[in-house]
């Protein structure tokens, strides 16, 4: 796990919902065709569908947030577990991550405690 990624887990799951909302809006169509026996008479055609690069987007995007919720689930430490929840996860600042852990724990320290957990993972 990255940090960028980890980082990214936000916009993955605003880009989620963009996506979603896109297949809830089929697109449509209309072509002009004929029979395929004589008299060739033209008329025309409304297709409807999904756009199919659009459902490998989604599978793509939900495997990655996936990944990023397995991670934090897995981090050994519970104090750590809840820094990076209340950071990526919840969207927080560094001054409410703090706040939230209480036991007068300093802006720093929480920041330390993030940032080491990518240090340790190189």
């Amino acid at each position: 796990m990255t940090k960028e990624l980890l980082e990214q887990y936000p916009d993955i799951c605003r880009e989620l919902e963009d996506v979603e909302r896109k297949l809830h809006q089929p697109v449509t169509d209309t072509v002009s065709g004929s029979g395929s026996e004589f008299p060739f008479t033209q008329h025309t055609v409304s297709i409807r569908g999904i756009q199919p690069e659009l459902l490998a987007v989604k599978a793509g995007l939900q495997a990655q947030k996936e990944e990023i919720e397995g991670f934090i689930r897995g981090l050994p430490n519970s104090r750590l577990r809840r820094i990076v929840d209340y950071r990526v996860l919840q969207g927080m600042s560094w001054e409410q991550v703090a706040a939230k852990i209480g036991h007068r724990v300093s802006v720093y320290s929480v920041k330390r405690h993030y940032y080491k957990l990518f240090e340790n993972l190189k």
